[in-house]
């Protein structure tokens, strides 16, 4: 066969097709459910797809299933020397997300024995790791020790795990400090740290603090984006400044800033804390009609007052959508609306809650009381 021939046949060759992995969340035995994945993971094509693998360790942790966790990572240590950097990195998180610290640090010890010598993006992995981990005394360690110790020069996103780390501490003063040190290194700040900071002293309830923070970005020329905003308008709304928190939407507007679910969610929980119905139904209107998704927070503010203040109706249609986009882990919130409803004399409505559970074979196990 000629090389040209040879070469047409690459060009035009259909590329490998990924495995199908569908399957792999209706596998009820987790431990099946494991070794179907390790099989899997043998392919190329399915090690680079990083959604199996966030939900497979989602699910298991969400079970405590953490020997099960271990397995699965341990096995995939075998193909870290013929992946990418992001492979190790991601195996690292993994460990983080699901609180297991210890198994992570091990890993980024391990890497030279791997054949990968640990870089820059395995240790800003560990620090989110441990950051994830609520490891948060292990942090200054860390960010101190091991970039001296294997010469990496650290950046922004170095800088935004310690910060993420501090402000999770409730340590926001050390957190701030952090800019100057980075000002002196010549790191310039980026989004994601600003917002970490605004976060967490809006969150706080040091509005002050939020808005010399908030000064200070714009003085440097950093432009908000909606999760800057986001926590402005939740601390203004702390201190029932509602028509402040309006203005802020305007601005957001004016500047060509959408309003996302997160924004009208604080106006929801605003008005839900303080018993307004009608204040409620309005912002979840605003949401709706901005195409914005309703999530588990909008509906788990929203339940209590619906049910307290009677309008069914809505409670029902939020459970019906709660059930189709599983926006509730659990069944307690949604049984509750359920018993609610047959007290009320709404069994029409209660019992399309279960069936309609039942019909989109969801993983919640409704039930009619049995006085119904």
């Amino acid at each position: 066969m000629s090389s040209v021939l040879r070469s047409l046949r690459r060009v035009f060759a259909k590329p490998p097709s990924r495995p199908r992995t569908d399957h792999l969340g209706g596998q009820h035995d987790l431990g099946k459910l494991v070794a179907e994945f390790k099989k899997l993971s043998r392919s190329t094509q399915f090690r680079r797809n990083n959604v199996p693998y966030e939900k497979t360790v989602q699910r298991l942790a969400y079970h405590r299933q953490f020997a099960l966790i271990e397995d699965l990572l341990e096995h995939q240590k075998q193909y870290v020397a013929r992946s990418s950097d992001k492979f190790a990195v991601r195996l690292i998180g993994l460990y983080g997300k699901a609180g297991m610290f210890e198994h992570a640090r091990k890993l980024f010890d391990e890497m030279p024995s791997l054949a990968r010598e640990p870089s820059l993006v395995h240790l800003n992995a560990l620090l989110a790791a441990c950051v994830d981990s609520r490891k948060f005394d292990k942090v200054e360690e860390i960010f101190r020790q091991l970039p001296e110790k294997l010469s990496l020069d650290i950046d922004v996103c170095t800088y935004n795990a310690v910060i993420k780390g501090y402000c999770l501490m409730g340590d926001l003063d050390s957190a701030l400090s952090l800019l100057d040190e980075m000002e002196r290194k010549g790191i310039e700040p980026n989004l994601i740290s600003w917002n970490t900071l605004l976060e967490a002293y809006y969150g706080s309830g040091r509005l002050s603090d939020g808005e010399k923070i908030w000064d200070l970005m714009v003085s440097k020329d950093v432009t908000p984006s909606v999760r800057s905003y986001n926590p402005r308008l939740r601390g203004i709304l702390l201190q029932n400044r509602v028509a402040d928190a309006v203005k802020l939407l305007d601005e957001m507007r004016d500047k060509g800033i959408e309003a996302d679910t997160h924004s009208y969610n604080a106006f929801i929980i605003r008005c839900c804390r303080n018993g307004d119905l009608d204040g409620a139904k309005k912002w979840y209107g605003r949401l709706v009609e901005s195409k914005c998704n309703v999530d588990r927070v909008t509906v788990s503010a929203l339940f209590p007052l619906l049910c307290e203040k009677g309008d069914y109706e809505l409670a029902h249609r939020l459970c019906i959508k709660a059930m189709d986009q599983k926006l509730l882990r659990g069944s307690d919130t949604l049984q509750n609306v359920v018993d609610l409803l047959v007290r009320e004399s709404k069994v029409d409505l209660a019992t399309e809650i279960v069936e309609h559970g039942k019909a989109k074979k969801t993983p919640y196990n409704l039930k009619l009381p049995q006085a119904a």
